[in-house]
C-alpha cells in the first residue's frame, strides 16, 4: 500500500513539474501545429491575385506551361509542378534560386498560359509558423527537439489518465472555488481528449525519429516501411514533355487523378506523377507512377493498395498527423485540438497555483 502512495506520489509531482516548467513549449508547438492545418490554403489566400484564375474550358499543354516559366525565370531549379486545388486555383511549380534561400512558388495560368508571378515563403508568416512547430525555429536538431517535447506530451497524457480520479469528478457545484472548478475542468477536457492528443503526439515524435520508427514497422510486417523513387542507368538526352509524361501516368492508372509531378534530380532519376484514387487518407494521393524521362517507360508502380503494411504504417504517420484522413472534418478537429492544450495548460496552472495559495494562507497549527 505504501509502495502505491509513494508511487503516486511521484507521478503526481512529476506530472505536475513537466507540465508547469516545459508545458508552456508543448503549447506553443500544438498552437502553431493548429495554425498551420490550413497553411495551403492560406497561403493561396495571401498571394490572391496570383493563385487564382478565371476558369476556361481549355487548358494549354502543360509542356508549355514549363517552357514559359523557364523562360523567364531561367535561374530557377524546378522540383515538382502542382495541378490540385480545382478549377479556379492556378497551377504552379515549386522551385528554389542559388541566389537566395527558401521555397518559391510559381503561378501559371493553365488557361492561357501567362506566368502570373512569384510567391517566396523565406518571410512569410505562415512559414514562419511552420518552422516554429516543426522545429522551434532552431537551425540544429530542431526536429528532434520537438519530436522530444512530443513524448513528454504523450507522458503527460498517460501519467493523466491513470491519475484520473474517477469519483465526483463530474459533480461540477455552483459556487465551488475557481481554482476547483479549473482543476475539474483540466480533468474532464484532458479525458474526452485524451486519444486524439495521443495520436497527433504519436505521429509528430515520428519526425524525429524516423530510422527509429522505420525500424520498429519494418519488425511487425515484412517489407520496407520506406521505398525511395528507383534510380535508373545515367541517360542523357532531351525529356519527353510534361503531357506525354501525364498521358503515361492516366493511362497506367486510370481510375487515379494526377496531382503534382516531381521532377527528375540528377540523370539517373525518373519522374513521379502522384495521384489521388477515391478513398485515399493523404489529401494529395497515395499511389506514385514513376517514368523515365527519356524513354517513358513505366519504371514502377507504387500504388496505396499494393504498399506493403510497414509502408502504410509510416504513411500513416502523415496524413493522421496533418489530420487530412476525413477530409475538412478531421482537419477542423485537429485544430481545437490543438487548441485544447494551452487549455489544458492554463487550468492546470490555475489549479496548482490556487492550491499553493491556499496552503499558504492557512494558519501553521504546531502539534500538542
Amino acid at each position: 500500500m505504501m509502495h502505491n502512495y509513494i508511487f503516486k506520489k511521484i507521478l503526481v509531482n512529476t506530472h505536475l513539474y513537466i507540465g508547469l516548467i516545459l508545458g508552456l513549449v508543448i503549447t506553443l508547438i500544438c498552437v502553431s501545429g493548429s495554425a498551420i492545418v490550413y497553411k495551403p490554403e492560406l497561403e493561396k489566400l495571401s498571394v490572391k491575385k496570383l493563385a487564382f484564375v478565371e476558369p476556361s474550358d481549355r487548358i494549354v499543354p502543360l509542356q508549355y506551361l514549363l517552357d514559359n516559366v523557364r523562360k523567364k525565370y531561367p535561374q530557377l531549379t524546378i522540383s515538382n509542378m502542382v495541378l490540385y486545388g480545382g478549377k479556379d486555383c492556378a497551377y504552379s511549380f515549386r522551385a528554389t534560386s542559388p541566389d537566395e534561400k527558401g521555397r518559391i512558388q510559381v503561378y501559371v495560368n493553365q488557361y492561357t498560359g501567362e506566368v502570373l508571378g512569384i510567391d517566396r515563403y523565406r518571410h512569410k508568416i505562415f512559414q514562419w509558423l511552420y518552422d516554429l512547430h516543426v522545429k522551434l525555429l532552431l537551425k540544429k536538431n530542431g526536429v528532434v527537439w520537438v519530436a522530444v517535447f512530443g513524448f513528454l506530451l504523450i507522458f503527460l497524457i498517460v501519467s493523466g489518465l491513470f491519475l484520473y480520479p474517477s469519483k465526483k469528478i463530474f459533480n461540477f457545484r455552483q459556487g465551488e472555488k475557481p481554482g476547483v472548478r479549473c482543476y475539474r475542468l483540466h480533468i474532464v477536457i484532458g479525458l474526452f481528449t485524451a486519444l486524439f492528443l495521443f495520436l497527433i503526439a504519436f505521429t509528430g515524435c515520428y519526425f524525429g525519429f524516423k530510422k527509429e520508427f522505420h525500424t520498429v514497422f519494418e519488425s511487425v510486417s515484412s517489407g520496407k516501411a520506406l521505398q525511395p523513387a528507383p534510380k535508373v542507368e545515367e541517360y542523357s538526352g532531351q525529356w519527353i514533355s510534361l503531357d506525354a509524361i501525364m498521358d503515361i501516368a492516366c493511362k497506367e492508372f486510370t481510375e487515379g487523378r494526377p496531382m503534382m509531378i516531381f521532377f527528375p534530380k540528377d540523370n539517373k532519376s525518373v519522374f513521379s506523377v502522384r495521384m489521388y484514387h477515391r478513398g485515399d487518407f493523404e489529401r494529395t494521393g497515395s499511389n506514385h507512377i514513376y517514368i523515365h524521362p527519356i524513354t517513358g517507360k513505366v519504371v514502377k508502380l507504387n500504388l496505396w493498395k499494393e504498399k506493403p503494411t510497414p509502408e502504410k504504417l509510416t504513411r500513416s504517420m502523415y496524413f493522421i498527423h496533418f489530420g487530412t484522413f476525413w477530409g475538412h472534418y478531421s482537419r477542423i478537429l485537429w485544430i481545437f485540438i490543438g487548441l485544447v492544450v494551452p487549455f489544458l495548460y492554463f487550468t492546470g496552472f490555475y489549479a496548482w497555483w490556487s492550491k499553493l495559495k491556499r496552503r499558504q494562507n492557512t494558519p501553521y497549527s504546531a502539534p500538542p
